[in-house]
């Protein structure tokens, strides 16, 4: 794998796990009684792209690909604690947009074919959870 698909790799590990969709995952809505099954939609959402970016990260390690350092949530997210679920949603999903076009950009930019697999399962995951943040 060349240097600038292994770098292009780190890049998009530790911004998925940047995302709004994880800091959503870690931050505290506040939910109704009915939106209680919202909150439990999006929680399984974050918990599947959780999975899937672990996936992600034991391949980076098949390729001898360091994982990047996180570094913290970007600060624009801290305004989103403690609001109404119901209000984030809307931002989820805007935000999904955004990262899935960015994995499309990065799978085209990608010349190793085993990249391009690894970042395919992403593009698929994002396509499925907008689909579902966007029936909400």
């Amino acid at each position: 794998m060349n240097p600038a698909d292994a770098h292009r790799l780190q890049e998009i590990y530790r911004r998925e796990y940047r995302s709004l969709l994880q800091y959503a995952r870690e931050a505290s809505p506040y939910v109704a009684r009915s939106d209680r099954p919202v909150l439990d939609a999006v929680k399984r959402i974050t918990t599947e792209e959780t999975t899937v970016l672990e996936a992600f990260g034991e391949f980076l390690e098949e390729k001898r690909v360091t994982h990047p350092y996180l570094g913290s949530f970007p600060m624009q997210y801290t305004d989103l604690n403690f609001v109404a679920i119901r209000y984030l949603v809307p931002k989820l999903v805007a935000d999904q947009r955004i990262d899935l076009a960015k994995l499309e950009a990065d799978r085209t930019a990608t010349a190793d074919a085993p990249a391009q697999a690894a970042i395919e399962r992403l593009v698929e995951v994002h396509c499925r959870h907008l689909k579902e943040l966007e029936s909400i």
